[in-house]
């Protein structure tokens, strides 16, 4: 709890990136600008879904090498890391801003919202480099146990963010343009501190010439391509879904995006804890303390837990009034918005204690080197989802709220099948260090 306590806290606030854009666009400019940033922001966290977690599985390799004290390996893993995932977010980028009309047509974009959408998501792909930079970083810091000094980064470029966006949307009346902007400018801000904090202080991550270890890469290849096939099943499932909201309208869109964008800060801290354990078990794991790896992953699922039960009594009192954050009280579509926004939000919030339980045994998974397994439950959950959302809608005549109840259908599921896995322990002899 120590270890994440921090990280929850830089979580929180990098989720504020998304959600202060949502805020100030809902409020300042339309329900439909609101949509538009919805789409958009799909469509980028596809794009960018495999290079998070090839810096995800990185991250657990470097654990693994900092806790067996081989620091020449660990150094190699952050030299092959920059030339690989800098490489990937460039083209990621070229490929973004060249075919976003396309994908956004894939997605059956609403042509009231279709230009809006279209120029924040080309402007906000220039910023895939630079939250690569800040995440690769922040990623290691914390394999390395320093889960402070990103916290400190990410909060000055997150206020940093949200006074430019209220000065470029509320004051200077920019749209959505001035809120793609502020975000960008601010990851690249948050970029720079991480990079130059860690060439001073954290010196194991300091290379001083870049080379590209083909035994290295395998390795990270190994741990991050589970992770990146995950990641992006994970954002395809997500479009699918998004084309299926799309087909109820750019209200119903507006309405799920705000619930999401509150969903994303409410689930924060169990994602933390499944992170945080992830470390844990990887560096004790790699000192070979099974059983002390084993008692932090059943601590940590009963805070995951409560944390989920807490969270969700607090959502289902207070729906109306934060989805209404998102909204300009005089929208035209105001009451379409939040009906569909509150329904959803009622459904889903109930079963958070089924998500907490599938992401503390993934994170558990994930520590202990069996990559392949933390890939697939929560993909499986995810096509489950999809299938279901698409099924209620389609075959059981069911309107948004359908795409509320696929979601706890595909946690218990993937939480049964998890349990299962955990106890027969087929989890083992999967750490790298051996």
């Amino acid at each position: 709890m120590a270890f994440a306590a921090p990280m929850m806290i830089g979580n929180l606030f990098q989720q504020l990136y998304s959600i202060v854009d949502a805020i100030i666009v809902g409020r300042f400019v339309s329900g439909d600008a609101l949509a538009a940033v919805g789409v958009s922001m799909s469509i980028i966290f596809f794009l960018t879904s495999a290079l998070i977690g090839l810096t995800t599985g990185a991250a657990v390799l470097i654990s693994q090498f900092f806790g067996a004290k081989q620091y020449d390996r660990l150094r190699s893993a952050v030299s092959v890391s920059i030339l690989f995932h800098s490489g990937l977010a460039i083209l990621l980028t070229a490929l973004g801003v060249i075919f976003a009309p396309q994908m956004l047509h894939l997605l059956g974009t609403d042509q009231v919202i279709f230009d809006d959408a279209l120029q924040y998501m080309r402007i906000s792909l220039f910023g895939i480099i630079f939250t690569m930079f800040f995440n690769m970083y922040t990623a290691y810091m914390r394999a390395l146990g320093d889960s402070r000094t990103p916290l400190y980064i990410l909060i000055f470029s997150v206020i940093l963010s949200g006074i430019l966006t209220i000065y470029l949307v509320a004051v200077q009346g920019m749209g959505v343009f001035g809120a793609a902007i502020s975000t960008v400018f601010a990851q690249l801000v948050a970029s720079v501190l991480s990079y130059v904090y860690a060439s001073k202080r954290a010196k194991l991550l300091t290379v001083e010439k870049l080379i590209f270890d083909m035994s290295i890469f395998k390795l990270i290849v190994k741990y991050g391509a589970p992770a990146a096939v995950q990641m992006s099943l994970v954002s395809l499932a997500h479009l699918l879904i998004i084309r299926l909201i799309n087909s109820f309208g750019p209200a119903a869109m507006a309405g799920i995006t705000a619930v999401t964008r509150i969903d994303q800060l409410a689930i924060m801290p169990i994602a933390t804890l499944s992170m945080a354990m992830s470390t844990f078990v990887a560096q004790n794991m790699g000192a070979d303390l099974e059983e002390r790896a084993k008692k932090g992953f059943r601590a940590t699922t009963l805070y995951m837990v409560a944390g989920a039960v807490f969270m969700s009594a607090i959502l289902m009192v207070f729906a109306p009034e934060l989805i209404s954050l998102f909204l300009d009280q005089n929208d035209v579509n105001l009451p379409e918005i939040l009906s569909v926004g509150q329904t959803y939000m009622s459904i889903m919030v109930v079963f958070y204690f089924m998500f907490a339980f599938l992401f503390a045994f993934n994170g558990f998974f994930r520590g202990v080197g069996d990559a392949m397994i933390a890939m697939i439950f929560p993909v499986v959950s995810l096509i489950i989802r999809t299938l279901s959302a698409y099924g209620l809608v389609h075959l059981a005549g069911m309107g948004p709220e359908a795409l509320a109840w696929s979601i706890p259908i595909g946690w218990g599921l993937c939480s049964i099948g998890s349990w299962v896995y955990y106890k027969k322990r087929l989890w083992v002899g999967k750490v790298a260090t051996k």
